[in-house]
Order: structure tokens, then sequence, then C-alpha cells
């Protein structure tokens, strides 16, 4: 048998995306599983019910045999020779009736309880959590209005739901490393004893036929039992496991675990966890969304429940952190990115009209006052993803970019609707981020008109799921093909 794949308890309490994931493909595992055995079992079943059918039907043929003699005919009622060999029909066929039910009996017994407990005992686990719910009671305990005694209760309920949900998991983990040994008994077991229950009824007569089948089975039985030890085996150890790690994790628990108690940890290159972040959702009012954080060499990354990968929140070692006072949180604090205010203050405050820039650092695009255009598309992106970081501005508007001969379209992908239509021939430059091949932007000609005697020029920037340069390419694509039917036009006009 080939190795058995397991999920690693020792990563239960840490509970990180990575291990989900891992869980999800195991929790996937076990429903194709289910699925699988449940048409394998109603295969079964029908060969049950169909041999309690045949046996119940050979009974029944064995009765109506025997009483062939107590029927009056009109015509040949009387044929004893015919009574006689029926007689001897009914005795071998109520044999064989018999032997028929000690198949059903057997089939009961080897092939269909091991498959039924399969399905009912073994692959019923699921999953409680209560943590979820104690931390974050516990989070929205007030720290300007301490409560001792609310606070004890609400760190007893960290804690208890926190070990509960700790040794929860790491038996569900058990559990479904158990079931990979499990599902592979449960599916030899009843063929094991399908099999077994046919050759003991039917006797095979030639010994090289049963002699190749009985070797067969027996190196069959031979693999379920070293199965079965090697699964023995590893519950043992597992719930070793289970034990020293329960007892190793039991300060970890606590919401506010005591320094002392946890070792100082020198070699640590990566910190990682959960924390509340918070985010506005109108003019006054915000919420609190709980995601997984974690540090990549100077960067800090975030990872939401569902997500495949982290993506990057910002980078740390140009950073300060502070505390700040929360009334619905405990133990905020906010980080701030140094460059970003250096580099807004520098444009409003060096600037002759600050309020202009100020009113506009919101912005997706602005006008460009230069003439290198590919330095306006990226000093535009510098300022915009400046001003954003600024004002807290993380939520984004989803948009299709359409890319024709004619024009630039940002198309609503909910509704079709057309946003915003661009000529393709105000285009004058596309380019992307030099650093994050995701942003792209493009300059534009304004069609409303001049001001001051030149024609007013828009940068605007975005930010794609694809690769900026192709984008680029695309746009790039688009004009030549406009340019050469322009021209096989003009060509055609001249001719004629």
């Amino acid at each position: 048998m080939p190795g058995i794949d397991k999920l690693p308890i020792e990563e239960t309490l840490e509970d990180s995306p990575q291990t989900r994931s891992l869980l999800g493909v195991f929790e996937e595992d076990t429903a194709a599983t289910s699925s699988y055995f449940s048409q394998l079992f109603r295969a079964m079943q029908r060969i049950y019910d169909a041999q309690n059918e045949l046996s119940a039907a050979t009974h029944l043929t064995s009765r109506l045999l025997k009483d062939y003699e107590k029927q009056r005919f009109p015509l040949g009622g009387d044929d004893e020779v015919m009574s006689s060999t029926l007689q001897q029909f009914a005795k071998v066929i109520d044999e064989l009736s018999s032997c028929h039910a000690v198949l059903s009996t057997q089939l009961a017994d080897a092939m269909m309880f091991p498959i039924t407990q399969f399905q009912e005992r073994d692959l019923r686990g699921r999953r409680q959590q209560y943590h979820d719910t104690a931390i974050n009671r516990y989070s929205r305990l007030s720290k300007r209005k301490e409560n001792e005694k609310v606070k004890n209760e609400v760190m007893e309920d960290v804690y208890t739901s926190r070990k509960k949900q700790h040794e929860t998991i790491m038996h569900y983990f058990a559990s479904l490393n158990m079931l990979q040994y499990k599902k592979k008994m449960a599916l030899l077991e009843p063929l094991l004893g399908y099999m077994q229950a046919q050759i003991s009824f039917f006797k095979l007569g030639s010994e090289n036929l049963t002699q190749q089948w009985e070797e067969f089975l027996t190196n069959i039985g031979t693999s379920v039992q070293n199965v079965r030890r090697e699964m023995d085996s590893d519950a043992e150890a597992t719930e070793q496991a289970i034990q020293d790690m329960k007892a190793a994790s039991d300060p970890l628990y606590m919401p506010d675990p005591d320094p002392n108690q946890i070792p100082v940890n020198r070699n640590l290159t990566r910190k990682a966890g959960y924390l509340n972040t918070r985010y506005k959702t109108g003019l006054v009012s915000s919420a609190w969304d709980r995601q997984y954080f974690f540090t990549q060499g100077g960067n800090l990354m975030s990872q939401s429940r569902g997500d495949v990968a982290g993506g990057l929140v910002m980078d740390i070692d140009n950073c300060s952190v502070m505390a700040v006072d929360c009334d619905d949180r405990r133990f905020c604090f906010q980080i701030t990115w140094i460059a970003t205010i250096n580099n807004i203050s520098k444009r409003i405050y060096l600037s002759e009209n600050p309020e202009e820039i100020a009113a506009r650092v919101n912005q997706s695009a602005l006008e460009a006052h230069l003439k290198d255009y590919a330095d306006v598309i990226y000093e535009t992106m510098r300022q915009i993803l400046a001003a954003r970081a600024i004002h807290n501005i993380f939520r984004m508007t989803e948009s299709h970019l359409l890319v024709t001969c004619e024009c630039l379209k940002l198309v609503d992908p909910q509704t079709q609707v057309t946003r915003l239509r661009f000529p393709l021939s105000s285009v004058v430059l596309c380019a992307s981020h030099r650093e994050n091949k995701r942003l792209f932007g493009f300059v534009l000609t304004t069609a409303g008109g001049r001001e001051d005697g030149r024609p007013v020029t828009v940068c605007y920037v975005f930010e794609s799921n694809n690769d900026g340069e192709k984008i680029c390419d695309s746009v790039g694509l688009a004009k030549q093909i406009a340019l050469h039917s322009e021209m096989v036009r003009l060509i055609s006009n001249d001719s004629i």
C-alpha cells in the first residue's frame, strides 16, 4: 500500500490559512469518498437484497414442489413417478435454499456490516467552533472602562473555548487521518467478505481455481490486517501527540498569557497571527474585519479567509507604529507610512495653490502638465497611491477594460453598462509601473477643448488583475490596426 497523507496536528493551534486550505483538501476528499461509498453501498445493498430474494424464492420453490402431491389435477393427478421425482428435487432445492440462507447471512456479516459501519460511523465527523465568538467578545472589551469581573469572565471564556477548539480540531484532524486508513479497509473488507462468501457457497470443484482465489484472497486479507495494525499504531502515536501538545499549549490558550511562562524565541524571523482591521463604511461609520497577517521580509502581508494567497499591505521598513485609544477594541495601534506623509506634505505645502492640490489628492486621474508623458504616468501613480494611503482609501471599483480599434471602454461587470469611453485617437501613451506590473496608466487628450491655448491632457491610473505591460501592448496593437485601416481608407479614396 502507498503512504498515507496526514494532516499536521501540531499546526492546529496556529490555525493558519495554509492549514485551513490543507484541511479543505481533506474535507473535499472525505466528501468524494462519501459520494463514492454511497454508490458502492447501494450496489452492494442490491446484491444483498437479490440474494435474500433468491433464498426466499428457492425456499418457496422447494415448498411448492413438496406440495405437488397434495394437488388435485383433473388429468394425470395420480402420477406417482412424477411425485417421487419432484420430492427428490424438493429435497435438493431445500438444501440449496439452506445454502442460500447461509450465503445471505455471510453477506450481511462480511459485506454489508463493514461498509454500513463505515457509512454511518466514520463519515459523520463534524467540527464545532466556539473560539471566534469568544475572541470577538474579548476584543470588544473597553480598555477605558475596565471591569475586572467582566474581564476575568471573558478571559476564562476565551481560555475554555480556545482549549476546547484546539482539542476538538486535533481530534478532528486525527479522525480525518484515520479515515485515510479506514476507507481502504472499508473498500477491501466488503469485497473480501463477498468473494469469500461466494467461494464458500459455490465450493468450486476445480482445485487450481480454488487455490488461485484463496491465495489472492489470503493476500488481500493479509494486506487488510497490515493496514489495521498500522492504523492502530498510528492511532496510539497520534493520541500521545495530542496529549503532549495539549500540555505544551495550555499557556497559549489565554488571550493575555504571562510572558514569564512563554520562552523567548531569539531566532524568530517571521511573525504571524490574526488582527482586526478597521475600515470605513460611511462618512462617520466604520467596521472591523478579522484577517490573518504575517511578515515576509520587510513587508506586511494579509490574507483573508478563503483566499489562496496573501497580499501586500505595506512596506514596514519605512513605517512608524503608535498605540491609539479605541472605544470598541482593545490594544489598538496604527501604522503610518512615513514616505506617504513626506510626499503628500511636500506636494501640498510647496505648491502655489495647496488647496487645489489637497482637494484632489483622492482622485484617480490627474491633469498632466509635463511633456514627458512617461514621467507623468509614474508621478500620477505615486501621488494617487500616496493620497489613498494617507486618506485610508482601500476600496476600489471593479470595471472591465475593453480595448477596440476605435476606443477604450470601462464596462460595469454586473450591468454591462459603459462607465467611461475614451477614443483611441486621444490616447497619447500607455505605460505600466516599473516595479508593480499590475499598475498601469495612460495619458489622453481631453475632447472638452483647450485651456490657455494648449490642449488639456489627463492621466488615468488603474490596477489590473493582469500584467499591465500586456494591456499596454494591446492598446498599442489596437492603435497600429486603426492606423493601418485609416491608411488603407485614404489610399482607396486617392485611387477613386
